[in-house]
């Protein structure tokens, strides 16, 4: 073991297990001693996360962000620059040891005691580079044991900085410096060897230019950065091979928007920066993407800070300019003028908005339709119709939706996909790991995208996109409904293209659409109303459509099926939904479809039983029960429990209810069905809280919501169970963790608007909070008049208790004010209502 290591200014003492900074001991734990030691002896590799922690916690089994919180307190005693991350492998020791073989050698003209002159034509100074210290550790890392590297990205995405950065940084690893050459400005494929030569006085010319560039640079060691390499690829790549064939000395990082393609390349993808969630906020400048949006806010208006009061408008601004740092650069410079919420609501603008970059900019930086045009005008004439079509989708889509919506007479399925991965390597599709791949647009350049569409090719490509979805929800709507997906892979597959599913039935309503798409699109969605509430808003508006025979019977079951659902008590009227089920029930046995005849069923039991039928729910389930066949998947037989357990409870049969929604729980668990197990879980717990059993309700809501922090499912079962947990800790009297699960679960609805007013209002009334709580009572009896249900017991019981508490606290004519108001009040404001009293103490 070598008795010390030296780097810069730091001495790593082994033996004494001492680290000297400055020649002063340095404070440091035994395990970032051990960390730093086993990175620095094996500096000539990559270390992996596995090795370190087999390292440095030997017969210790500890979480990998012990790790991490190693090397960040190495990197604030060392620099950023001294370890290097490499993305999803490990860690690598970059500093410059002393005396090591690697050590670049002073330049032999040099005097001894002279100035060293600047071998860079870098800036002595960059700006400050946000939110990329683990991009460029790792850019670093890669520049090092790599002679070509690229950085490839989007336009915008800030390339060009991250390479002068490293550039910067590593500069003194060679002997001869390094050097940016910019090719933005380059038209002529013919001049790059002479723009190359240029930057380092190297004559050359003629037809051999690329060859004498080469032997030019054959006795330097050096960084060279070529710069906006994508409108010459065909000439930068023959160039770059010649040179690392010709040079051994010289190392290449490029950037481009595509790859070059050689075998020697390393490729370096750069993602947009960094944007906290809402449930980050109280971290959020350390995002890069709100860091820069800050600095530039600054710099207009010196007086502009990021406070609680702003900070969500500017993580939205960052969100939708998909954290691209040259969106972010000109909605800032525009902040200043506007104010942040006038300039959120005008992003849907954002090519007249985002204009007037700083004049130092390169032109085609300076707005952000002319980056995208940039990039746009680079492409073949297939690609700029894939990518204009591909506009279509709203919140990405898989190559088998891309396909149906892009092909026409010359671009095949087949085409389309070779084309689309091309748009990947040109970084205009954003492509997303999984075991199902996804693509995106960023939702700048699928602006752009919409804005290149001519009038009749945009009228083609969306009604292809409304084919498409129809196409795609109409077959996992039928697998969903014949049991032979599970709950949880039907939400896999069609969450992601909710949004899709939404612009989808948008055009099909539309002027320009097609009603029979729009049937469809609606009644095969009728699953998604668990996800989407406002997909039931979907289907009543095409009643008239379906009575008119212009849709097939088989459509048309299914839209009576959807009407008939559970999840649509919210919005139709008892008479309505049983008119419903008895069509549909009718069509399905008329098309010989057994499993759908048994889920209308299902669907009619609970409705029987919302009006006190009990009678008319026996027979409904009787006769689903005579349809269940042995082969059929477990979820018949799960659901056949649930509504077994939901009679025997309306019938006060409880002993029995309990055993039931128990033995439900446990085929749940056996079919591996979380979503389902959820569902059962909930009904537990709402049957507990019935019986009065409030401890161990809540017992099993806590134990639950440790699961689902863990394992999300989805928003339908999440709203129940956030509705009982606060139901139950208000009755047990918790308020304050009442109140926090309120918070935790206040995005969740409105982003699903499944409000659950009686808990909201019960948990207000025992926060003190009367008069919030006398306008969202009000709000809740006005949303069962309208949909003419009666409240569930536990809701009921709350419900009373409030109201009697309220009416004794409240002068007369201001309680009945108040829940008239409550009535009145649209969403907008009453959602606005909920935030602004959780917010504060009870």
């Amino acid at each position: 073991m070598s008795t010390a290591y030296v780097f810069g200014s730091v001495q790593l003492l082994p033996t004494e297990r001492r680290l000297l900074i400055d020649g002063r001991p340095a404070a440091l734990g035994q395990r970032a001693f051990d960390l730093l030691l086993a990175l620095v002896e094996r500096r000539e590799r990559l270390v992996s996360k596995r090795e370190l922690i087999e390292l440095v916690w030997p017969g210790v089994v500890v979480e990998e962000n012990n790790l991490q919180v190693q090397v960040s307190s190495l990197r604030k005693l060392l620099g950023p620059q001294a370890i290097a991350t490499i993305p999803g492998r490990g860690y690598r020791f970059t500093a410059r040891l002393a005396g090591a073989a690697d050590a670049a050698p002073s330049p032999p003209d040099q005097a001894a005691g002279a100035t060293p002159a600047r071998l860079t034509n870098l800036p002595a100074a960059l700006p400050e580079l946000f939110g990329r210290d683990d991009e460029l550790a790792a850019l670093a890392a890669l520049a090092q044991v790599n002679r070509l590297v690229t950085i490839v990205g989007a336009g915008g995405i800030g390339k060009s900085r991250l390479a002068q950065a490293a550039a910067h940084m590593l500069s003194p690893r060679w002997r001869d410096g390094a050097w940016m050459v910019e090719l933005a400005g380059l038209s002529d494929p013919a001049l790059l060897p002479n723009a190359v030569a240029q930057v380092f006085d190297i004559k050359v010319g003629g037809p051999a230019a690329t060859d004498e560039l080469a032997a030019g640079l054959s006795r330097r060691t050096a960084l060279v950065v070529l710069d906006n390499c994508e409108h010459l690829l065909d000439a930068v790549a023959p160039l770059v091979e010649t040179v690392l064939r010709g040079a051994p000395d010289v190392t290449i990082l490029a950037t481009s928007q595509e790859p070059l393609r050689l075998p020697e390349e390393q490729q370096y993808r750069l993602a947009p920066l960094a944007i906290p969630t809402q449930a980050q906020r109280d971290r959020a400048r350390a995002f890069g993407a709100l860091a820069l949006f800050e600095a530039r806010v600054r710099a207009v208006d010196p007086h502009f800070a990021l406070t609680d009061e702003n900070l969500a408008l500017a993580i939205d601004i960052c969100r939708r300019l998909d954290g691209l740092p040259l969106a972010i650069e000109l909605a800032a410079a525009r902040a200043a003028t506007l104010g942040l919420r006038p300039l959120r609501d005008k992003l849907d603008a954002r090519f007249r908005l985002l204009t007037g970059g700083a004049r130092a900019t390169m032109r085609r930086h300076q707005t952000l339709r002319a980056a995208l045009e940039w990039s746009y005008n680079l492409l073949e004439d297939d690609e700029r119709a894939v990518f204009r079509r591909l506009g279509a989708f709203a919140g990405g889509f898989t190559a088998e939706l891309a396909q149906a919506v892009v092909r026409d007479t010359r671009i095949d399925e087949w085409a389309a996909l070779d084309v689309l991965s091309a748009l990947v390597d040109k970084s205009l599709v954003v492509a997303d790991a999984g075991d199902t791949p996804r693509y995106r647009l960023l939702e700048s350049a699928r602006a752009f995208a919409l804005e290149q569409l001519a009038a009749a090719e945009a009228a083609d490509a969306l009604h292809r996109h409304a084919l498409a979805m129809r196409d795609f929800i109409e077959k996992v709507d039928g697998s969903n409904l014949d049991g032979e997906l599970r709950t949880d892979q039907y939400a896999a597959l069609v969450l992601p293209e909710l949004d899709n599913l939404r612009a989808a039935y948008f055009w099909a309503t539309g002027e320009d659409g097609d009603l029979v798409v729009a049937v469809a699109l609606a009644a095969h969605s009728g699953s998604l109303i668990d996800y989407a509430v406002e997909c039931a808003d979907w289907l009543l508006p095409l009643r008239a459509h379906v009575e008119s025979d212009a849709v097939p019977p088989a459509l048309a079951a299914r839209y009576w099926r959807a009407i008939a659902a559970g999840n649509m008590k919210g919005c139709t009227w008892p008479a309505l939904r049983a008119e419903a089920a008895a069509r549909a029930l009718q069509s399905y046995r008329e098309l010989g479809q057994p499993r759908r005849v048994f889920s209308t069923l299902m669907a009619s039991t609970m409705h029987l039983l919302d009006v006190g039928d009990h009678a008319g729910a026996h027979q409904a389930l009787e006769d689903a029960r005579s349809l269940l066949r042995p082969g059929w998947p477990p979820e018949f037989r799960i659901v056949l429990l649930r509504r077994d357990a939901a009679i025997a409870r309306a019938e006060k049969r409880f002993d029995a209810a309990l055993a039931l929604i128990d033995e439900q729980i446990r085929a749940c668990v056996a079919a591996r069905d979380w979503r389902l197990e959820v569902m059962a879980r909930t009904h537990l717990i709402d049957f507990l809280w019935d019986m009065g059993e409030l401890d161990r309700a809540a017992l099993e809501a806590r134990a639950l919501n440790v699961e689902l922090r863990a394992k999300p499912t989805a928003s339908a079962e999440m709203d129940i169970h956030f509705a009982n947990l606060m139901g139950i800790l208000s009755e047990l009297g918790e308020i304050e963790e009442a109140s926090s699960a309120a918070r935790e679960a206040l995005p969740m609805v409105v982003r699903t608007r499944a409000y659950s007013l009686e808990q909201w209002a019960y948990l207000f009334w025992r926060r003190g909070q009367l008069e919030t709580a006398a306008l969202l009572l009000g709000a809740s009896d006005a949303e069962l008049a309208k949909i003419q249900t009666p409240r569930q017991v536990n809701e009921a019981r709350i419900v009373a208790a409030a109201r009697a508490g309220l009416a004794a606290s409240l002068p007369t004519a201001g309680f009945q004010g108040l829940t008239a108001a409550g009535a009145a009040l649209g969403e907008r404001d009453m959602v606005a209502a909920i935030s602004e009293a959780i917010a504060q103490p009870p």
